[in-house]
């Protein structure tokens, strides 16, 4: 938001000034306090091979998913998302009302084909879905090397914790999003993706949108 007003309205300001703006107008959505981690959990006979090194060199050097739950309505939303480390890209997505093996398969065949000569890190939590036998053989038969977070060490997969919770500070706690049905809610989600992808900016990646880093890294290596 600074970089886009100092470049397009010529306007010089700090982030203390854009959200003071952005506040007074109820353009601030409310952000979740951040959780509290332990710094130590057990290994994991995957091991973690991320080692919280997010370092990357190419588009599918490194990947990373999860599944956040989201209750609403009395009725509860399962999302599961792939984020591709280099370009930030969320490459894939399952939404619906189940976590189960057929949501992380249906997430992964869209991937599949995706990985890199010298073999894509594909990380995770320990749960049970990621541990299941037929899951981890899908992986290794289309060249993707399993890393798995210390049991209890969410900040091992910190990509994926960040990105749930600007997308629940974005639709799910922002005050302008309006929320009145459970099918509001699937359409917001699902929009955000999209949004998430193609519109929305990010200083890491110099100011582009995650498509927009990808095109040009694609671009680079032709």
């Amino acid at each position: 938001m600074t970089h886009a007003l100092e470049q397009e309205k010529n306007i010089k300001c700090n982030h203390k000034k854009i959200y003071r703006l952005m506040e007074e107008n109820g353009y601030l959505s409310v952000v979740k306090r951040k959780k509290k981690y332990n710094k130590h959990g057990k290994p994991h006979p995957k091991k973690n091979v991320l080692k919280r090194n997010f370092t990357t060199s190419c588009p599918y050097d490194k990947i990373a998913t999860d599944v956040t739950e989201i209750a609403m309505f009395g009725r509860k939303i399962y999302i599961s998302p792939v984020k591709d480390l280099h370009t930030h890209v969320i490459e894939s997505k399952e939404i619906g009302e189940h976590a189960t093996l057929v949501t992380v398969m249906n997430m992964f065949e869209k991937i599949k084909d995706k990985s890199i000569a010298e073999g894509t890190i594909f990380h995770s939590d320990q749960g049970t879905l990621y541990n299941n036998l037929k899951f981890q053989e899908e992986l290794e038969k289309n060249n993707f090397m399993q890393s798995m977070s210390r049991k209890g060490t969410p900040i091992d997969n910190s990509p994926m914790e960040s990105f749930f919770s600007t997308l629940k500070s974005e639709v799910i706690y922002n005050p302008l999003v309006k929320i009145e049905t459970y099918e509001d809610l699937i359409k917001e989600l699902t929009e955000y993706f999209d949004y998430y992808n193609n519109k929305r900016i990010q200083k890491g990646l110099g100011y582009l949108t995650p498509n927009e880093f990808k095109k040009k890294c694609l671009e680079q290596t032709h």
